[in-house]
């Protein structure tokens, strides 16, 4: 059969014309859908940003701990006024006056351009003990609307042990893993660097995993570090904190328990996604 050199040209011009038109119509699309998201016009919704819930740890002989609970906007606003942070004593243990105190009035004030801000609770020790007792809070103004997400922040207030009584004999069992099998021993121990940790040979032998962690609330934050392990010829694979806020790695001094919320990547390459490693005194 004879091919028709023309005809065939004409069909190649015709695909390449329709390809370019898709392309243009997808490229104008995710344009114009960025432009929107830049050019948000909604209100500045009020909520809490950076996690809903938290563990307050008074340490014995100091009096009380101040503890920060954030929120925030989903835009900057554009008038000044004042958020307060409302206690739901229906869904608490700790009471207000007794087991916390909220400074500043319980009240934070925005200016225009802001998009959130800090409270401050002090937990304090008289009435503190082991076993933690839970607050709940709402956030509330008549300058700014709630939005209908992340609306309750719970926090745990107890008294804390001494970092000695959290690393034990240094044994931990991995109960939970996904870089190792669950239920592998580790030893856990302190870097000579302050506020540090090291999870010995965690990520291969001679390589530990470095965690950070803040001493009065025991947050933990995993710098950006190479695991070690070799992804291909040319590129590791690596870890760093969970890319969600609300998941927040910590550990409990007193009852041996570390939750962390890793966020394992290949750079240039992809991801293995938010993954959870947590650990128990042995």
């Amino acid at each position: 059969m004879a091919i028709n050199l023309k005809n065939l040209i004409k069909m190649k011009n015709l695909i390449l014309a329709t390809l370019s038109l898709f392309l243009t119509l997808s490229i104008s699309s995710c344009s114009e859908a960025d432009r929107e998201a830049d050019f948000y016009k909604g209100d500045a919704f009020l909520n809490f940003n950076k996690g809903l819930d938290g563990n307050a740890f008074v340490v014995s002989g100091t009096g009380h701990l101040d503890y920060p609970i954030s929120y925030g906007t989903v835009k900057p606003v554009t008038t000044s006024g004042q958020v307060k942070l409302v206690v739901d004593a229906a869904n608490s243990t700790a009471v207000e006056g007794v087991d916390f105190q909220i400074l500043n009035n319980a009240t934070d004030e925005l200016t225009p351009g802001e998009t959130g801000g800090t409270f401050t609770l002090r937990a304090l020790e008289a009435a503190a003990s082991q076993t933690p007792k839970t607050v709940t809070f709402k956030l509330q103004s008549s300058s700014f609307p709630n939005a209908i997400f992340d609306q309750k922040y719970t926090l745990n207030i107890s008294l804390t042990c001494p970092l000695s009584s959290f690393l034990g004999t240094g044994s931990f069992s991995n109960t939970t893993s996904f870089w190792n099998t669950p239920g592998g021993i580790y030893e856990i121990e302190e870097s000579t660097t302050p506020n540090q940790l090291l999870v010995k040979d965690f990520w291969d032998i001679g390589i530990d995993m470095v965690l950070n962690y803040n001493p009065s609330t025991f947050v933990v934050t995993i710098p950006d570090q190479d695991t070690g392990y070799a992804y291909n010829a040319t590129a590791h694979i690596w870890a760093k904190p969970s890319t969600d806020v609300t998941q927040v790695s910590s550990f409990n001094p007193c009852t041996r328990k570390m939750t962390l919320y890793v966020y394992y990547y290949v750079p240039g390459v992809g991801s293995y996604g938010n993954k959870i490693e947590s650990f128990s005194g042995l």
